[in-house]
C-alpha cells in the first residue's frame, strides 16, 4: 500500500472517529477542513464503516434514503444513500416514549420498512423487487433524522458525500406493529398524516418523490452485496422518507397515521 493511501485512510480514520465521538455524545462537528471531507462515495462507505465501528455497537439493520431519481436530482445526490441502524437507538411499538436529549437538533420522517423473513445472502445478489415479496413483512415506520456535523458552505457533492459519511443522516428508528397485507398498497400515492403537537399535517413525497419501497430494498441489498455484507432473518430495512421532515421539541408529541397499514405516537420527554 503506498504513503499516500496509507495517509488518506489516516485521514478517512480521523474522520469516522470524529464522526463516532459526536455520535455518542449527541454534539456537532463544525470545523470540518476540505481535506478531512470524503472525495468519492468509496471513501465516504469506508468513513460510514470506520465510524460504526468505532461506536462500537450492533445493529438492527439498514435505512436507505435518496430512493427516487427526483430526489435525488433535487439534492444533488448521484446514488440511494445507505446507513446503518443502530439497535440502541431502535425502538417498537404503536406508542412510545423518547428522550429528548439523546436527539438533539434532529426531525421526524415517515418512512415504509420491511423486516426480513428470510436470508439474503450475498450470493443470490443483484437482487430485484420480486425477488423479495414473500421475503418480507412490513412495518410503519419513523426515522429520527439529523447530521452530526454542519457544511454550511459546502457543495451539494460535498454534502451528499458527508452525509454517506455521516451514516446517512440516521440517529434513530421507530417501528410499529407488522402489516402483513402490503402488497396492495399503492406505495407511490399512499397518503400518510404525520403531525407534530397538532400542527398542520406534513407534506407527503408523491408519485416520482416517492421511492419505491420494494425496489429501493432491492437496491441496497444489492449494493451491500457489493461491500461484503448481507442481511438476515429479523433485521430490517427503511426505504426512505415518504413525507418532508419536521421538527420536534421538548414535550412534543408526534403522531404517525398510515391509514390501514398503522400507526405510531411518540412523545419527546
Amino acid at each position: 500500500m503506498s504513503l499516500d493511501k496509507n495517509n488518506r485512510i489516516a485521514q478517512l480514520e480521523a474522520l469516522a472517529g470524529k464522526l463516532a465521538s459526536a455520535w455518542l455524545n449527541q454534539s456537532l462537528i463544525e470545523d470540518l477542513a476540505k481535506d478531512e471531507l470524503p472525495q468519492n462515495r468509496t471513501e465516504a462507505y469506508l468513513a460510514q464503516d470506520l465510524m460504526s465501528k468505532q461506536i462500537g455497537q450492533s445493529i438492527t439493520g439498514w435505512k436507505v434514503g435518496a430512493t427516487s431519481a427526483k430526489m435525488r436530482e433535487l439534492d444533488g445526490h448521484t446514488d440511494v444513500i445507505p446507513g446503518r441502524i443502530f439497535k440502541s437507538v431502535t425502538y417498537h411499538g404503536r406508542q412510545v416514549k423518547l428522550p429528548i436529549e439523546r436527539f438533539p437538533r434532529a426531525r421526524v420522517e415517515t418512512e415504509f420498512a420491511f423486516r426480513l423473513l428470510a436470508d439474503c445472502p450475498i450470493d443470490q445478489a443483484p437482487w430485484s423487487a420480486e425477488d423479495l415479496i414473500e421475503r418480507v413483512v412490513l412495518h410503519p415506520a419513523i426515522e429520527i433524522i439529523g447530521n452530526r456535523h454542519v457544511l454550511p458552505n459546502g457543495s451539494k457533492e460535498q454534502k451528499s458525500l458527508m452525509t454517506i459519511a455521516d451514516n446517512g443522516g440516521g440517529i434513530g428508528f421507530v417501528f410499529g406493529e407488522a402489516y402483513e397485507n402490503w402488497q396492495d398498497i399503492d406505495f407511490q400515492n399512499h397518503l400518510i398524516q404525520l403531525s407534530v403537537d397538532e400542527k398542520e399535517p406534513a407534506e407527503n413525497f408523491l408519485g416520482e418523490l416517492r421511492g419505491a419501497p420494494l425496489k429501493a430494498l432491492a437496491d441496497l441489498l444489492s449494493h451491500l452485496a457489493q461491500r461484503g455484507y448481507s442481511l438476515h432473518v429479523g433485521d430490517y430495512v427503511s426505504t426512505g422518507a415518504a413525507t418532508v421532515p419536521q421538527p420536534f421539541q421538548k414535550g412534543s408529541v408526534v403522531n404517525a397515521d398510515f391509514g390501514n397499514a398503522g400507526s405510531i405516537t411518540l412523545q419527546f420527554g
